[in-house]
């Protein structure tokens, strides 16, 4: 048996499984990742097996212990978080558990800075009585009376947050997955002519780049980033149709809204490319530009299963965009190697590598890509797409060439999106307004 201390270390990381010798004692620690029963379920992809000798202690959504002999009465939900022991068999991807728990955390505190990308609303809840919740940053995020509020210019009600203005946040979430704002900072979202140029410079036109274009993977490398108009655009019709229509189901309402002439106004645009090296050594991933055109290799779009996964990795790069993660990151990632990154946002840069690989910088990309993955799910929710489909769609294409589920290891980027699941939106007591 693994000690406490090192279980406890296991239970807080994304997808730990702790794996003994064929039938010695071994705990699986990790997100439900796939829930048909009480008696039919997974934790980071393994099986769990257990019978009327199993002992479970589960806990509710509100904090309530529920223990007894036999498997769950009923099933847990996707990315609920649940450590198992028992025996596990190297190579069977199962578990034959004598003891189930829940493996749930305290309410964490969380904050940052993001557009608002979905206007107030009046909710009453349990844990909140009365007051007005917002959605930025991948969250829904409520504002009381304990609420510190300033606004430039300073806001006279509530009534005036606008979907498309900027905030910064601090707040606690609380057991069901709403964020109680201690802190709100609400700005305007202004379009600076250095971010205008960026725009500028970032745009692709796929009838203007030769079908033998090729990357300059030396500058790649050492630059850490790609020469957009060097991706030849990938012919299929039907592809492309399937990605635009996908794509445009995404997009938040408050974006369909503003006329063509406001500058806050993101022209998204999907082009399907012809790019192998997207699916190489990394993650196969889109290339969101400051202009709102995604790029996606067609090897993402045919790795995928179904339309929600799909539009789950459309709706990640939309994500980039609306929280202007490549214009933010200039300049910014110079700072924070220099300086201490304790209470700063620095945003994701795209899906070049970051030369230098420092830790800082890792650090910049992790915070980056866990933003765009809460703010998807928003999206994806917003567009009737399956929620649940999202941390799948990431570990199909964690693998360099096309793999079974069950042969690929749980990534991280997976492994946090299962934890938001069951935090903020699977979670019996969260709200879904």
């Amino acid at each position: 048996m693994k000690s406490p201390r090192f279980l406890l270390f296991c239970g807080l990381l994304a997808g730990c499984a702790v794996v003994s010798p064929a039938q010695d004692e071994s705990s699986l620690a990790g997100y439900v990742t796939r829930a048909a029963s009480g008696s039919d379920f997974d934790i980071n992809g393994h099986r769990v097996v257990c019978d009327g000798k199993t002992r479970t202690k589960l806990e509710s959504g509100h904090g309530a212990k529920r223990s007894a002999l036999g498997c769950p009465t009923e099933p847990p939900f996707i990315g609920e978080p649940l450590i198992a022991y028992g025996a596990m068999f190297n190579g069977s991807h199962s578990i034959h558990a004598h003891f189930i728990e829940s493996r749930r955390p305290g309410n964490p505190q969380t904050a940052g800075s993001a557009v608002i990308d979905a206007a107030p609303a009046q909710i009453v809840t349990e844990a909140q009585p009365s007051g007005f919740c917002l959605r930025a940053d991948g969250y829904r995020i409520c504002i009381d009376t304990n609420t510190k509020i300033e606004g430039d210019p300073p806001l006279r009600s509530l009534a005036e947050l606008r979907a498309g203005s900027w905030i910064k946040y601090k707040g606690k979430m609380g057991a069901t997955g709403l964020v109680i704002a201690s802190s709100l900072e609400i700005g305007a979202n202004v379009i600076a002519n250095r971010e205008q140029n960026l725009r500028a410079d970032n745009e692709y036109d796929p009838a203007a780049v030769p079908a033998d274009a090729r990357q300059n993977y030396l500058k790649v490398a050492f630059r850490g980033g790609y020469d957009p108009k060097k991706f030849p655009p990938f012919e299929d019709a039907a592809m492309q149709a399937r990605v635009e229509q996908i794509g445009s189901s995404l997009i938040p309402p408050y974006q369909r809204s503003l006329p063509d002439s406001d500058p806050a106004k993101i022209h998204f645009r999907f082009q399907v490319v012809d790019n192998k090296h997207f699916c190489g050594f990394m993650t196969c991933d889109t290339l969101t530009l400051p202009s709102g055109i995604v790029l996606v290799p067609h090897q993402v779009v045919e790795r995928t299963q179904n339309d929600s996964q799909l539009a789950a990795v459309l709706a990640d790069s939309i994500a980039r965009a609306l929280e202007k993660q490549q214009f933010r990151a200039e300049g910014e990632r110079l700072a924070a190697t220099a300086t201490t990154l304790a209470g700063l946002f620095v945003p994701y840069a795209g899906s070049g590598m970051i030369a230098g690989g420092s830790i800082a910088e890792r650090r910049i990309l992790t915070r980056a890509v866990e933003q765009s993955g809460r703010v998807s799910l928003a999206l994806l929710r917003d567009a009737g797409y399956d929620l649940n489909q999202a941390p799948m769609v990431w570990w199909l294409l964690a693998s360099e060439t096309p793999q079974p589920l069950t042969e690929i290891e749980m990534p991280d980027r997976a492994g946090y999106l299962y934890r938001i699941l069951g935090e903020a939106w699977n979670c019996p007591a969260a709200s879904t307004p």
